[in-house]
């Protein structure tokens, strides 16, 4: 697995060098996003699943 270091070596940016603290910022945003995401997903499936269950769903003609 790479570190930190390797990954600050092999993206140097145009607009300057990239540190290792960059890097690790920008992995905790992007961790934080991505679970800002999950848990938005499980609310709609909640909401979806109690609505489901609040109208009682579909009903089959017979």
């Amino acid at each position: 697995m790479m570190n930190l270091t390797t990954l600050a070596i092999a993206f140097q940016s145009i607009l300057g060098p990239v540190s290792t603290e960059d890097i690790d910022r920008s992995l905790g945003l992007m961790g934080k996003g991505m679970l800002g995401i999950f848990i938005v997903m499980v609310l709609i499936y909640v909401l979806i699943v109690g609505l489901d269950k609040l109208t009682g769903g579909k009903k089959e003609k017979q």
